[in-house]
């Protein structure tokens, strides 16, 4: 096998510095690397980056991968899970690798808050939610403890009729200048009354106030999330896609006459 153009990373400062200059672009790859305590091994071409996770096996990518050539000597032989991938990663692997499954999503942000409105009198969410908001949110193998340490350490919003949390929303991570809004719900019982509105509206606001960029990532299959970001002014911009990819493809033979 020919070893790939991509070599370790030695300073993870200049790293940073490199990937903020496109900062929403790769403002999750800059999140899991300098924002958890989850450890990395980073890789670079001088142009695209990958990061590959000690335990577990997690690939990820940063920058341009158009017309590039993955680095096989460098990714897991055995399968390998893929976070938040751009579309022209996800094609290269595709066209090498068999998939066990892939989430793919689409990219919304909204540059301006919404100005002063009822929104901004929600509340926050508490750590003692968790449970709850855990319960209808099933995209990690322990959602409690990691929805209470996403409400402690950022910020939410709910909406409490009589002590009672009816819809909420919260933040995922901030880097690099955006904050990655999810795990959003409004319990059914409580749907159509313009919860889900309120919520996203306040988050809005309070991102805005702190200088950052409220985005979010939407199952292309959720047609009601993107219906709810396009009716209070989000913008699609990209896509990205988890996936969770198998092992390599055999290399078919050449035909001989």
């Amino acid at each position: 096998m020919a070893r790939s153009s991509f070599e370790p990373v030695k300073d993870m400062k200049a790293l940073r510095k490199t990937l903020e200059r496109d900062a929403f672009t790769n403002a999750a790859f800059i999140n899991r690397i300098y924002n958890n305590d989850e450890k990395f091994k980073c890789y670079s071409d001088g142009i695209r980056f990958l990061a590959i996770k000690l335990k577990g096996g997690d690939v990820i990518f940063g920058g341009e991968w158009a017309r590039a050539r993955l680095p096989f000597d460098l990714l897991p032989k055995e399968g390998f899970f893929v976070s938040c991938a751009p579309p022209a990663a996800i094609r290269l692997l595709k066209s090498h690798y068999k998939f066990k499954g892939e989430w793919p999503c689409w990219t919304y942000t909204r540059k301006k808050g919404f100005g002063k409105g009822p929104w901004d009198k929600l509340t926050r969410l508490k750590p003692g939610d968790a449970p709850l908001v855990a319960k209808h949110w099933r995209l990690d193998d322990k959602p409690e403890p990691y929805i209470r340490s996403r409400i402690r350490k950022y910020e939410s919003a709910c909406v409490r009729v009589g002590g009672k949390l009816r819809a909420w929303g919260g933040l995922h991570w901030e880097a690099g200048g955006a904050a990655n809004m999810g795990f959003a719900h409004t319990m059914a019982r409580h749907r159509r009354k313009g919860y889900a509105t309120l919520v996203t509206k306040a988050m809005v606001n309070k991102i805005v106030a702190r200088g950052n960029t409220p985005m979010m990532y939407v199952f292309k299959t959720n047609k009601a999330s993107q219906k709810l970001c396009e009716g209070v002014g989000f913008k699609r911009v990209g896509e990205a896609t988890w996936a969770l990819v198998g092992r390599r493809k055999k290399a078919k033979k050449a035909r001989t006459k």
